[in-house]
Parts: C-alpha cells; structure tokens; sequence
C-alpha cells in the first residue's frame, strides 16, 4: 500500500485547513514586521524634521525608504488575500466535493446567522465588514501618505497635486512592478475553474 492510498479525503480536508491556518498565522507575523518598520521610519522622519542641523538628504532618504516599506506592506496584503481566498476555494470545495457535505453541514460555506452582530452604525454591534480588505486600504493609504509627504518635500507643492501625484503614481506602481517582477510562480500549478 502506498503513502497516497493512506491519504484520505479528511486528510486532504485537514491539510488544506492546516495550510489555510499556516498562511494566516505567517501573514500576521509578516504585517507585524512592516508596522514596526513603518513606525520606525516614521519616528526617524519626525526626528530628523525636529533636528538643528541640516538634514534634507536624510529626510528624503526616509521619506523614500518610507514609501517604498509601505508599498512593500500594500502588496504583501494583496497578496495575502489572493492567496487566502485560493485557501478557502479548496477548503470549499473539498466539503462539497470530496466530503460530500451538504450546504448546511459545510463550515466554510454556512452562517450561523448572517444577520446576527450585522449592523454598521451601531458602535457596539459587529458588521460584515472584510479585515482583509482593510488590511489592504490601510497599507494603501499609508502609501499615499508617505508619497504625499515625498511630494511635499521634494515639490513644495501645497495643491492637491499632493494627494493626486502619489495616489495616481502608486496606482501605477501597483499595476506594473507587482506583475513583473513580484508575482508567486504559479504557470506549473493546474488550475481547476473552481467557482468561487
């Protein structure tokens, strides 16, 4: 009997799910890294801004280094994401398939009750609302905030060219360097068409 005939479908379902929680559990140390990197560089801007001596080059070493960390954090979390919905798409699609469970068995694709804690204004109530996706816009606006501050320092612009620049610029950014040089080497993985 071979190792593969000992691999069962809860087993396939138990290491998709150990897989799913890896991924989780490293993309939290990850992001701790990058806020304490973007806090730190922050703290080494407002120094250098309060300092008596000149210190323009260093500042815009900073800003720089700033902005880039935090374009590094946006596009670890975008693909973090990606990544996490593949995760749960095999994760669904191994209880329906492979287990054979019906809707109301699977735990990744029931709600207990989707309207329970679901109410958006009120502050002691949860809401359907994506950390992920947070996760995501947060680094995203830490970007623009870091460019804008880039702006300012190398432009002296005071319009808001100084939102406009960064935010189109790191758009931009986004759509080219990622796709170039940054993407996971997927071209040998298959692709199953599973609708998600």
């Amino acid at each position: 009997m071979s190792k593969k005939d000992d691999f069962t479908v809860k087993d396939r379902y138990e290491y998709l799910i150990r897989a799913r929680n890896f991924h989780y559990d490293n993309f939290n140390k990850w992001t701790t890294y990058f806020y304490i990197a973007i806090g730190a560089l922050f703290v080494g801007y407002c120094t250098l801004l309060n300092a008596e001596k000149d210190t323009s080059l260093p500042i815009k070493m900073v800003l720089i280094l700033g902005y880039f960390t935090s374009l590094l954090w946006y596009w670890s979390s975008k693909g973090y994401y990606y990544w996490n919905i593949n995760f749960i798409t095999l994760v669904n699609e191994c209880e329906e398939k492979d287990l054979d469970l019906k809707k109301d068995e699977r735990v990744y694709f029931t709600f207990a009750n989707k309207n329970t804690q679901n109410n958006y204004f009120i502050p002691t109530s949860g809401a359907n609302i994506s950390t992920s996706k947070i996760a995501i816009l947060f680094a995203f606006i830490v970007s623009i905030f870091w460019g804008v501050l880039i702006v300012q320092e190398f432009f002296k612009l005071n319009t808001i060219l100084n939102i406009a620049i960064p935010t189109v610029f790191t758009i931009l950014l986004s759509g080219v360097i990622p796709r170039m040089f940054l993407k996971s080497k997927i071209d040998h993985f298959p692709d199953l068409k599973i609708k998600q």
